[in-house]
C-alpha cells in the first residue's frame, strides 16, 4: 500500500499544479492559486482514499488513520465550496 501512496500522491499533486499552470492567468494572485489548488487536491484525494479504505477493510486494520483523512477531505471540501 505504501507503493500506491508513493505514486498516487505526487501524481495527484502534479496534476493539480499542471492544471493550475495551464488554466490560470498571469495576473492571478498566489493566494487564489493556493486556495483553488488545495480545493482540487482535496476533491481528487477521493481517488486515493477509496482504494486505501477498501484495503484497510479487506485486511481488517483499524480505520483510525483513514477516518481522519476522510474527515479532513470532507470538511476541507465543504469549507472551500462556501
Amino acid at each position: 500500500m505504501l507503493f500506491f501512496y508513493l505514486i498516487s500522491l505526487p501524481l495527484t499533486l502534479g496534476m493539480v499544479v499542471i492544471t493550475l499552470r495551464y488554466f490560470a492567468g498571469p495576473d492571478i494572485p498566489r493566494y487564489v492559486l493556493f486556495t483553488v489548488g488545495y480545493a482540487w487536491f482535496c476533491s481528487l484525494s477521493i481517488i486515493i482514499l477509496v482504494p486505501a479504505d477498501i484495503w484497510t477493510t479487506i485486511i481488517g486494520q483499524e480505520k483510525g488513520g483513514i477516518g481522519f483523512f476522510w474527515s479532513w477531505s470532507y470538511w476541507s471540501t465543504f469549507a472551500l465550496t462556501w
